[in-house]
């Protein structure tokens, strides 16, 4: 409205100067005077509810919606009396398809008796790669610890007090192992850490 009122108009253009005034009377002149407060009167106005009503918009949308793919490619946001876990249960990692080798089912044994564990996020491609290395067999038996504040069963303080440095990030032994590593790398490391025990 404010630029109708500008542009459109209702505001004498800004090219007139006072030689285009010559000769005219005073009811020209007033009417042309008013039409001038009218019309910054309109604009200023439209340009204040503009701003009231983009505010309000902005703060009534709840602001986990922003950042759930689903919820923003499918056009609908979330209603606030939603529970945080029914909210977040779309942000669960994807499931795994791989069946688990003898050997990535030893490693998880001995990882287990380490008192291992795997940090991740459910939108971290690595995690999800390292969770198919292993298997689904042996995933069931190896803990992990989803940190994204937005995360299915979230976990994010325990991560911050742990100190998890990307993700992947494995704990073995009370010791912290970030990045996604192979079978072998992973056998090599719970190895290391019980020799050292």
């Amino acid at each position: 409205m404010a630029g109708l009122s500008w542009f459109g108009g209702m505001l004498p253009g800004s090219s007139l100067n006072e030689e285009a005034f010559e000769g005219m009377d005073g009811n020209v002149l007033s009417d042309i005077s008013e039409l001038r407060k009218n019309g910054m009167t309109v604009g200023a106005s439209s340009v204040g509810l503009a701003t009231v009503m983009a505010l309000g918009i902005f703060l009534t949308v709840d602001d986990s919606a922003s950042t759930m793919p689903s919820a923003a490619s499918s056009g609908t946001l979330l209603a606030s009396s939603t529970s945080k876990t029914a909210r977040f249960e779309e942000n669960a990692p994807p499931a795994i398809t791989t069946t688990s080798s003898k050997a990535a089912l030893a490693l998880a044994a001995d990882l287990n008796s380490l008192d291992a564990r795997m940090f991740g996020a459910f939108w971290c491609s690595h995690c999800y790669d390292q969770k198919q290395a292993l298997g689904y067999e042996a995933m069931q038996t190896i803990p992990y610890i989803e940190c994204d504040r937005e995360g299915f069963n979230s976990k994010r303080d325990f991560c911050k007090e742990k100190d998890v440095p990307g993700y992947p990030t494995w704990e073995i032994g009370g010791k912290l192992f970030p990045g996604e590593r192979s079978v072998d790398e992973l056998r090599e490391m719970v190895d290391e850490v019980m020799s050292s025990k």
